[in-house]
């Protein structure tokens, strides 16, 4: 019997798989920020998953780009060399509770096109390389920049005093935590196995499957606990009544305005200790004046209202995941099974397990 040789290699089905899991974090993404209004705050992770998935995409079809054009190399090196960059960026705007990194902490992604240039210059020099062809030379000074540049770019996150324990007081913060150390170990990871190629202590495959695993495995780090970090907004905070706003001054408009941006962007209920407390302090203003905001801008008592917007948001849990209904009423912010059931009977005129049920059929 003639053997039947496989269609795809496994670093190419690791590379399909990895290519896949970026589009579908993409596509949520851009959903999820179109649907509330925050397209801005997923820029960054957005174009840091389009860029992963641009690496996968060369690694896969890599010998088919080869064929096409000599510079191929180029957009792989790029594509993944771009990783610990995009990273630093990022890991800021995780730590400080998805608010967008300030303009000059963006210097960090001139690193890549510089350590270019200087790898292009350097060859020129030496004149051991036609034109910019990616031979040996060029392709062993641009591993050589760039890893210069991905180191720089990781001890920019050491240089940010107070980031880690900024990002344990932020909501979820101890996820967010453990996001940014699997993001910056995802990428010292990554510098080693190009050091290791560089050093010839490995093959190339062996480095592009090394490099190939970490990204998928960082891809489904941030898959697991995606609904939590980037959920889909809730529209119960969305319906307010025209009289209540005219019985509001303006510094109350505003306030009520931040509080509605700390439901729908922040998630803020998702958090089952949090407090009226907790949301004055965040809104710098008296508990008094939280509490009347609240009666007249969203017509309903605190409670209603963090019930209200964590029960919209378990419906769409529970009609897009097969997650158990345990673990919708922990994601969504309520820290008993039984008082969850309650309120979402209250609300819902039924139970879970029977809105589940009925909601599909």
């Amino acid at each position: 019997m003639n053997s039947v040789t496989p269609a795809f290699s496994i670093p190419e089905i690791l590379s399909i798989i990895g290519l896949v899991q970026c589009v579908y974090l993409v596509v949520h993404m851009l959903f999820q920020s179109g649907a509330g209004g925050s397209l801005g705050r997923a820029a960054l992770p957005v174009l840091y998953f389009f860029t992963l998935g641009l690496a996968f995409f060369s690694d896969f079809s890599e010998s088919v780009l080869s064929a096409l054009t000599s510079y191929a190399y180029y957009l792989q090196w790029g594509a993944w060399f771009a990783g610990p960059p995009l990273s630093v960026l990022l890991v800021i705007q995780i730590a400080q509770g998805n608010k967008v990194p300030a303009f000059k902490d963006y210097w960090v992604l001139l690193l890549l096109p510089l350590s270019f240039m200087l790898s292009m210059l350097a060859v020129d020099v030496s004149k051991s390389c036609e034109g910019f062809e990616p031979c040996e030379d060029i392709r062993a000074l641009l591993d050589v920049t760039g890893l210069m540049a991905g180191a720089i770019s990781l001890l920019v996150i050491f240089s940010k005093k107070g980031l880690f324990s900024l990002t344990r007081k932020q909501k979820n913060g101890q996820e967010r935590y453990w996001l940014i150390f699997s993001l910056i170990a995802v990428n010292l990871l990554f510098l080693a196995a190009m050091m290791a190629r560089l050093m010839h202590y490995v093959s190339y495959e062996d480095a592009a499957l090394a490099r190939t695993v970490l990204g998928l495995a960082f891809v489904y780090l941030v898959s697991t606990g995606f609904l939590r970090l980037y959920p889909q907004p809730a529209r119960a905070v969305s319906t307010v009544g025209t009289r209540g706003e005219e019985a509001l001054s303006e510094e109350e408009l505003s306030l009520a305005r931040k509080i509605e941006d700390l439901l729908k962007l922040d998630k803020v209920y998702h958090e089952p200790a949090y407090s009226r407390t907790d949301l004055a302090r965040e809104c710098d203003a008296p508990e008094t004046v939280i509490s009347k905001v609240i009666n007249v801008y969203f017509q309903k008592s605190f409670p209603q209202l963090m019930n209200e917007c964590r029960i919209e948001d378990a419906r769409r849990l529970l009609v897009e995941t097969e997650a158990s209904i345990k673990t919708v009423a922990e994601e969504v912010g309520f820290n008993s099974l039984p008082s969850f059931n309650r309120v979402f009977k209250d609300i819902t005129g039924e139970a879970p397990s029977q809105y589940r049920k009925s909601i599909k059929k």
